[in-house]
């Protein structure tokens, strides 16, 4: 196989800043250069099944360190990083993932050249088969420690955010939208967070707090591990699963100026270019529940990365509940949405690829938000107590800053899709698919320890809708 294939001339020309020496060297060594580094790039690794003196373990504390150490003057520096992300973060929409990709290679490239580990790989944590926070991110004098943080040595992550059937649903989902959050005009437009940001993403943020619980959030160095393990999951969903991006060129050709290099030099990077890292630049370790690999070849997964799909997440009909609801703390509030009779079912019976897909949108979290929602269709009376396996759960969302980081950093208020079709296949086959009516509950919880009595959401829109895609 021709490896060069991987980044055409354009490409190469285009994006050598993104790429910088690691990628002239590979264009001037040849074929044979080319396969043998594209076989052995960096692997990113579970910290769970990292010892104590794991190079990759001892690098990221040690370029911790020496990032904290740097001038401010230095773009490089630990705070300027971090910085980067409170100013130019995009959430909510369809450049979350490739955005935050970009950010890690950097910080990866980074860590590499203050540390002389040229082969440094970042580790991400798997919350879901280890869900407590590793211990490697405990302990003082330890670089890993963020004192800031809202949550104790030992705490767990709620399984109906990080919990393998959870995951597998999210890696089942076949629309780009509906997984990677929706499309936008602007980097910072926030237009629907898709299942994999709204859920675990979100979920793990407002949960540790502190420093993670706001767009500063990389000051926590447990941040880049976890948008690690998100960056792993695209890569099964991408790569192994071969579920198709956009290839809509408002999305494939977005640059992002936002970066350093490892000399602390501005890069610019494309979108495109951040769909191929994984195959050219580094690889992972299996993070997914049941994780296979991808049967194609080199050749044809480099193919199908960049032809991508038309993605399309079209409406054929739309059931708006015409006024807003407010849901307090550990109680449920029900918003009934009229449905023409009989949809639900022609949308589990028909032969096309039509899902019901649930918009919750025009969302007011008050500005302390201990707590996340839990959704339920056709059952009125939840509590926190009820089973994640009731037929009845459709899923759970959650934030990770309040409404005025949202007026500070874009355009309108949060909104969250999610597709409810499994809810409504267990309940059909249950025998009580809803006629005429969804009724949508909305269930606060708290985050576990924390003292959210009296806290309220407001949803301002509610919809089912039938989507084909």
């Amino acid at each position: 196989m021709d490896h060069t294939t991987f980044f055409n001339r354009r490409d190469f020309l285009k994006g050598a800043g993104a790429f910088g020496a690691m990628t002239l060297a590979l264009w001037q060594g040849g074929c044979d250069s080319c396969a043998n580094q594209i076989a052995h790039r960096p692997k990113r690794r579970n910290i769970a099944n990292m010892a104590s003196n794991d190079p990759d373990l001892t690098t990221y504390q040690d370029a911790v360190t020496k990032m904290k150490a740097l001038p401010t003057s230095d773009h490089r520096n630990w705070a300027n990083q971090a910085q980067i992300h409170y100013d130019h973060c995009p959430h909510g929409n369809w450049w979350f993932l490739p955005w935050h990709r970009a950010y890690l290679l950097y910080f990866e490239k980074i860590c590499r050249q203050l540390t002389g580990n040229s082969q440094f790989a970042l580790p991400y944590w798997n919350w879901t088969s280890n869900p407590t926070i590793p211990n490697v991110f405990w302990g003082n004098g330890n670089p890993l420690f963020d004192p800031n943080r809202g949550v104790p040595q030992g705490s767990t992550a709620d399984p109906s955010f990080v919990g393998a059937p959870v995951i597998d649903n999210i890696l089942g989902q076949t629309n780009f939208f509906l997984f990677a959050s929706n499309s936008a005009v602007n980097q910072r437009d926030f237009s629907g967070y898709g299942m994999l940001e709204g859920t675990p993403h979100n979920y793990i943020h407002g949960w540790i707090s502190g420093d993670m619980g706001a767009f500063h959030s990389p000051l926590d160095p447990i941040f880049w591990t976890h948008h690690n393990m998100l960056d792993c999951l695209w890569v099964d969903w991408n790569i192994n699963r071969n579920n198709p991006n956009s290839n809509d060129v408002h999305w494939t050709d977005f640059q992002f100026t936002d970066f350093f290099d490892e000399n602390g030099n501005s890069v610019t990077v494309e979108v495109m270019a951040t769909i191929l890292y994984p195959i050219f630049l580094y690889q992972f370790e299996p993070c997914a529940p049941n994780e296979t690999g991808s049967k194609m070849s080199n050749k044809q997964l480099e193919r199908f990365l960049r032809a991508g799909a038309p993605v399309k997440l079209n409406f054929l009909k739309r059931f708006e509940l015409q006024q807003s609801i407010t849901a307090e703390m550990g109680k449920p509030t029900v918003g009934a949405v009229k449905v023409e009779e009989g949809v639900l079912r022609q949308a589990m019976e028909g032969t096309a690829n039509q899902h019901v897909v649930l918009t919750i949108g025009d969302v007011n979290f008050p500005d302390k938000n201990d707590f996340f929602v839990r959704v339920f269709l056709d059952k009125t009376d939840v509590t926190p107590q009820t089973s994640l396996e009731d037929p009845h759960y459709a899923g759970s969302f959650a934030m990770f800053f309040d409404n005025s980081m949202h007026d500070m950093a874009g355009h309108g208020k949060p909104a969250y899709l999610v597709d409810v079709t499994p809810a409504i296949r267990k309940l059909s086959q249950a025998g009580s698919l809803p006629q005429g009516q969804v009724d949508v509950s909305l269930l606060p919880v708290p985050f576990p320890g924390r003292e959210a009595a009296g806290q309220r959401i407001t949803i301002g829109h509610l919809e089912v809708a039938i989507a084909q895609y």
